[in-house]
């Protein structure tokens, strides 16, 4: 093109459409974010260390975001969707807030008294537990046991960054007080109760959870006994796997990457990967998608999946 009039469209603030410097379509999902693990074991030893110099009154929260290794990123863990490992010491809290984006927390290790404060509602926790905070629902956290608490956040941020509607409320009191305790509130979903309230199969299962409450969030519960495998098909969904009990393999594309997952290890498989789930001595992992948002926009996609 001629320079001349490459420059004089700049000043206009036009771009040829015939000559853009990268292509705006493509034939089938990037591949730009990565398969990554990230292990519970050293997320635990780093937040101990990190609870040595950053307290909750220096820290909104006290976490470690699991960053997807594919360039330029800082912060997503899928293109819709951030995981991240946090701990709430014996004796502390974490002061409430509210924001646009939906979250919710597998809880991985917590003893007695360690709770959520959900729009004034106590919701306990124990290990095993899935407590949602839907989108603008105030929410605290409050470990008042002896033993430190330990779990991970999924929320879609990303999602709402890139579409904008971004807002964040720090409560007007710092802490939200607890008007009253509901042991069957619907923000708190136990997985073993969940799983076995679904028909046992012969193969693994999945088992939608919290269905229609975060739009934008898929949860299913995955069920993979002993000697069984899930081979799900190719996609345009992104995921992330929590191991809540058990052990489990993730075959990457055909065998091009095997991945061991143990008890709280996250998965994230993004959009157009072929994988499949397997174990040797049974499993039950947490799926947190972004399905829900592409189904509503006709935008789910899927190939025919084939054995790792």
């Amino acid at each position: 093109m001629e320079e001349r009039y490459r420059n004089r469209l700049t000043e206009l603030q036009f771009g040829a459409g015939w000559d853009k410097p990268e292509p705006s379509l493509w034939p089938e999902p990037r591949q730009d974010h990565k398969v990554t693990r990230w292990r519970y074991s050293e997320a635990r030893q780093a937040l101990d260390e990190a609870a040595e110099f950053v307290s909750p009154e220096q820290a909104e929260r006290r976490n470690l975001i699991c960053v997807n290794p594919m360039e330029g990123n800082t912060y997503e863990s899928t293109r819709n969707l951030v995981a991240a490992y946090q701990l709430v010491k014996a004796g502390e809290r974490a002061r409430s807030h509210r924001h646009s984006p939906s979250a919710l927390r597998l809880i991985l290790d917590a003893g007695a008294d360690a709770y959520t404060v959900v729009d004034g509602i106590r919701v306990d926790m124990a290990p095993g537990d899935v407590v949602l905070t839907p989108s603008f629902t105030w929410h605290g956290h409050v470990n008042e046991g002896t033993a430190d608490a330990y779990w991970i956040d999924f929320l879609d941020i990303p999602l709402v960054q890139h579409l904008g509607p971004m807002f964040f409320e720090g409560h007007p009191d710092d802490y939200e007080t607890v008007e009253h305790n509901d042991p069957t509130s619907p923000m708190r979903i136990p997985t073993r109760p969940a799983l076995a309230a679904v028909a046992e199969a012969d193969g693994p299962r999945i088992v939608e959870i919290a269905a229609g409450v975060m739009p934008t969030i898929g949860l299913h519960l995955v069920d993979l006994p002993a000697g069984t495998q899930l081979d799900p098909a190719r996609t345009t969904a992104t995921y992330l796997y929590a191991v809540v009990d058990g052990e489990a393999e993730a075959v990457i594309e055909d065998g091009a990457e095997r991945l061991d997952l143990e008890r709280g290890d996250i998965l994230a498989v993004p959009a157009w990967y072929r994988h499949t789930l397997k174990s040797s001595k049974g499993a039950t992992v947490l799926r947190v998608s972004d399905l829900p948002m592409l189904e509503a926009l006709g935008l789910r996609r899927e190939a025919t999946a084939g054995p790792a």
